[in-house]
């Protein structure tokens, strides 16, 4: 894996947890790299002698951007007290988690109702905590988090690793105002009116890094109009960091990585849900898309009734090659798996009452070797 992905796939590097890896990448961040991150990407790029980390700050909000580990929006607030309460500690400075408790209580009394002797409130807190022991936020220089949850009186003694003032995005602009996500999209210099031609080139390298397909609606949309038209330019670009292939489409552009400088989430994976999709998706292109299912403008809808019998139908035909605990799922809960999964790929999408099969969908495909037997105890649809 070559340097650049490493800084898209890790929040951050450590230098002391991982000093190989912090130096390598370091002595590899040369002018081109960085020409590339600040004036295309529109990015920021942190290089002290503690941590390097690119600051990867997507052109919208999405769904699948937040932490994996968090439940609820109180774990988020709850982080975002532990990293004003770091603030006022020394590196290496110690503190007990009942003096966390208490300094917690009185940040986010007046946001939110918090009280840790509520079970699902403790929880909250030990995901939080987990999350930021993961991340090397704190350590525990005494005790276990594991009894905290059900035990509010279970000491522990923390220690600042003093990598919280490095952890929170560095905003150029005052956001004290701001009171939703959509406020940071709005106010982000990539949608700033002052420089349009900044402000769209940085918007498209974002999609085409981080989301896994880009798409646009209209024949004049600005993104789609100077992806065409620059084409080679940002293949070359891409290429020279990444080594993939740029596909434009007619109302879409994904960039394709090489097997081997994949990063993030994969698809397809070894896991079933997506092996399953994939097959989904050859048959999707093989059976579902008829005339009379494209639209004027040659987008494909389906109506969710449709759609949802073709998924029971897809893992009837391939029931011998699917995993024990993926056939016995419940109708219900494999149409809910499916969706969910394609839509975080950006390959379905509801409208309505129906389903738009998006470009993505026609990207990957699977099947089994021709010597693979689907036959004999299958449960064939009716």
């Amino acid at each position: 894996m070559n340097e650049f992905v490493e800084l898209l796939d890790n929040f951050w590097v450590v230098r002391e947890e991982n000093p190989t890896d912090y130096f390598r990448i370091k002595r590899s961040i040369d002018n081109s790299m960085k020409r590339f991150i600040s004036d295309y990407a529109g990015w920021k790029l942190i290089i002290n002698n503690r941590v390097i980390k690119l600051e990867k700050l997507p052109a919208e909000a999405d769904a699948s951007m937040g932490i994996e580990c968090f439940e609820s929006i109180n774990d988020y607030c709850l982080l975002c007290a532990l990293l004003i309460y770091l603030d006022d500690k020394f590196d290496g400075e110690q503190f007990l988690l009942t003096e966390l408790i208490e300094n917690i209580e009185k940040i986010i009394n007046d946001v939110i109702d918090m009280n840790f002797t509520r079970f699902t409130d403790r929880k909250s807190l030990v995901r939080m905590l987990r999350f930021a022991q993961e991340m090397n936020l704190v350590r525990i220089s005494e005790g276990s988090l594991e009894h905290v949850e059900n035990d509010r009186n279970k000491e522990i003694l923390y220690e600042n690793t003093g990598l919280s003032a490095f952890f929170s995005i560095h905003h150029d602009r005052d956001i004290s105002s701001f009171t939703r996500y959509t406020d940071f999209e709005e106010n982000n210099e990539v949608y700033s009116v002052n420089d349009k031609g900044y402000t769209r080139t940085s918007r498209v390298y974002r999609r085409l890094l981080l989301k896994p397909a880009m798409y646009w609606e209209t024949k004049d949309d600005p993104d789609g109009i100077y992806i065409k038209n620059q084409r080679n330019t940002i293949s070359n670009r891409l290429d020279k960091l990444l080594e993939g292939r740029l596909d434009i489409h007619n109302g879409s552009a994904f960039y394709m990585l090489n097997e081997e400088n994949t990063f993030g989430k994969i698809h397809p994976s070894e896991k079933m849900l997506s092996g399953f999709t994939a097959l989904l998706c050859s048959d999707i292109k093989n059976e579902l898309l008829a005339p009379e299912l494209r639209s004027d403008d040659n987008k494909i809808y389906i109506p969710k009734e449709v759609f949802d019998s073709f998924i029971i139908k897809c893992r009837n035909k391939y029931y011998n090659g699917l995993s024990k605990e993926f056939r016995e799922l419940t109708d219900e809960k494999l149409i809910l798996l499916v969706k969910s999964y394609m839509s975080e790929w950006m390959m379905l999408e509801a409208n309505g009452e129906e389903f738009r099969i998006c470009d993505g969908a026609f990207k990957t495909s699977g099947h089994f070797p021709n010597d693979f037997s689907l036959s004999d105890d299958n449960k064939e649809a009716e």
